[in-house]
């Protein structure tokens, strides 16, 4: 991952044909607190140039060389995209409503795909970690109906598969799988299936985690009575399925009001002042509905059911008894 000092390099660089030289850079980067000397400048330069995946370029048609950014790899309007925006567009894309239109997905699968590359494949803790289990994603109806295929005529497929391991994001190539169900748990489709031939555990996973999927002529491994024990146990480990009528107050700029995270089915919304909304949604009451709703507590307040905000009131006490 490039350094605080690279990232700031590369945002004061101009998109050619405009190009800056490292005496004009060096003083840019002092009003940024960044002290260094050119020799150092010049060997981040280099290093950023050589590793060719920054758009930089270098005019050496006379000295001192000018720098600038290839003005197709950057755009016209554009900037180099930040860690904190980074981490906001693989968040969005994993919030994505149903609503959301095709174009406006593949925009977003784009800048999460430039964002991953921002962090070299590292995927923060608190995103790798964060609970799906009520959110709405729209899915890939193309990839729907392979899966279903596979299922249909019991064939086994290859495919790619985003797991997170050690921190770090990775699409992983597994050549042999065998698709058995698809279900929906949350608001999200879920692909259930085996792996390989040495593997006697049933697997889930979100179909959006899920991409180039190739049938292959082979059979696939029906699950046993067990297996399918196993999956089932971990799935409905620790989740309450107690339905309840959430109610929240939200500022109308939020991510919430936008639609890009949902709490369950939204059936009604009103706006109570200039600033905040009040949205009434049908969910499940679980864990992971609660860990979501304390992630945002700082601008998103429940409403009702008071159990649901006590619990999260609990949270906060519990969080404010550590940091006295």
């Amino acid at each position: 991952m490039i350094s605080n000092r690279h990232f700031s390099i590369l945002e004061l660089v101009p998109i050619a044909p405009s190009s800056i030289s490292t005496h004009q850079l060096q003083q840019k980067l002092l009003e940024r607190d960044f002290d260094i000397s050119i020799r150092m400048l010049q060997r981040d330069l280099q290093s950023l140039y050589e590793q060719g995946g920054f758009g930089l370029e270098k005019d050496m048609r006379s000295k001192p060389y000018g720098w600038s950014i290839n003005a197709q790899w950057r755009g016209s309007n554009s900037k180099v995209m930040s860690t904190e925006v980074a981490e906001h567009y693989l968040l969005l894309e994993q919030l994505l409503p149903q609503s959301v239109p095709s174009d406006v997905k593949r925009s977003v699968h784009t800048k999460a795909e430039q964002a991953l590359k921002r962090l070299n494949g590292h995927v923060p803790e608190w995103l790798a970690t964060l609970p799906k289990s009520s959110l709405k994603v729209k899915i890939d109806n193309q990839l729907v109906a392979q899966i279903e295929h596979a299922i249909k005529h019991k064939r086994v497929v290859s495919a790619e598969l985003y797991r997170v391991l050690y921190d770090e994001a990775h699409w992983l190539k597994f050549t042999e799988l065998s698709f058995y169900n698809l279900v929906e748990q949350g608001g999200v489709l879920m692909a259930q299936f085996m792996v390989g031939t040495l593997h006697d555990k049933c697997y889930q996973m979100p179909v959006y985690r899920i991409r180039n999927i190739h049938i292959l002529q082979k059979t696939r491994r029906e699950p046993s009575n067990e297996q399918l024990k196993s999956l089932r146990s971990a799935i409905n480990k620790g989740m309450s399925q107690e339905a309840i009528e959430l109610v929240v107050k939200a500022p109308s700029h939020s991510a919430v009001n936008q639609g890009f995270i949902e709490l369950g089915e939204l059936t009604y919304k009103q706006q109570i002042d200039d600033k905040n909304v009040l949205l009434t949604y049908q969910t499940i009451d679980s864990e992971q509905l609660t860990d979501e709703l304390f992630k945002c507590a700082n601008w998103l307040e429940v409403i009702k059911p008071e159990k649901l905000r006590q619990r999260i009131v609990r949270k906060f006490q519990a969080a404010a008894n550590i940091y006295k």
